[in-house]
């Protein structure tokens, strides 16, 4: 089933819809199957309880539950009928440039859904309710910059949900520029290059630095090796493709870099607990 593709303001790479006005308007478009989406799309649940699973892990959702899927993730959707939520829908191309540690939010290898305080929730929001206006209010010329600053304030939003429940940052301190930077540069060459390289020296030289410069800007931003950083890349690809393709455990293999399927399969075990066949098969790695 092909995705559904979200209804942007001309020439505005940003849309906003809630699951109601999904099911009223577009239901035969909103798949339940495994799809991927090309955009990103964060979701705010306001009532109701359901389940998604996202890039093969799965999460409850209810009232609270704030989830960000970033394109080309794996995603199913199991709603109960009784579940509302408020979808944000935007480009790769359309938020503002935020700085560097914040351009890791949107990372694959980063969490994607988190439960809401109280707190944090009635502030979260406001903030989609000042989005929400802008959105529908007719543009006079400026509506693309409002809405670009006001989308920043929600990513900043998340940002500092990341930061107070301890998820997906491994200090509370930002990132230097320097190591930000760095290991921006460092992901997008990942996204090039998994599937051919797994060794920290390549990435390295391939970024004009040293491995031990890598090193410390991986441990600096993400708090973990680059080493780790380049295996848990391929170990989530090995996922996606053994859950959602009938391709051959060996084929796998070779498309992600390994010439010998046993070294994939001991690679695999090491990173998630269980053989790729144990994984397709759909075993619980706490059995």
């Amino acid at each position: 089933m092909v995705p559904y593709t979200p209804t942007c303001r001309p020439g505005i790479g940003l849309a906003m819809t809630s699951l109601s006005e999904l099911r009223q308007r577009h239901c035969s478009d909103v798949p339940t199957t495994p799809h991927r989406l090309a955009f990103h799309q964060v979701t705010l649940v306001g009532a109701g309880t359901g389940e998604i699973t996202i890039d093969s892990t799965r999460y409850p959702c209810r009232a609270g539950s704030l989830l960000w899927i970033r394109p080309n993730q794996v995603i199913q959707f199991a709603p109960a009928s009784d579940v509302e939520a408020r979808m944000v829908m935007f480009t790769e191309t359309f938020p503002l440039r935020l700085r560097a540690h914040m351009g890791m939010l949107d990372d694959v290898l980063r969490p994607s859904h988190w439960q809401l305080r109280e707190d944090h929730l009635a502030t979260f929001e406001r903030v989609l309710d000042m989005l929400q206006e802008e959105f529908e209010r007719p543009d006079q010329g400026l509506g693309e910059d409002i809405l670009k600053h006001l989308l920043a304030v929600t990513l900043l939003h998340i940002d500092q949900i990341c930061r107070s429940q301890g998820k997906g940052h491994a200090r509370q301190e930002s990132p230097s520029h320097e190591n930000g930077e760095l290991f921006l540069r460092f992901r997008r060459e990942l996204e090039h290059s998994y599937t051919t390289t797994r060794l920290v020296e390549d990435y390295a030289a391939a970024l004009n630095c040293t491995p031990r410069t890598l090193s410390r800007a991986c441990h600096s931003v993400a708090g973990t090796s680059a080493k780790d950083v380049i295996d848990a890349r391929v170990a989530l690809e090995a996922k996606r493709l053994l859950v959602h393709t009938d391709l051959p455990v060996g084929t796998i293999a070779r498309q992600l870099g390994f010439t010998e399927v046993t070294n994939f399969g001991k690679f695999f075990a090491r990173r998630v607990n269980m053989t790729p066949g144990a994984f397709r098969r759909g075993a619980d790695p706490g059995s």
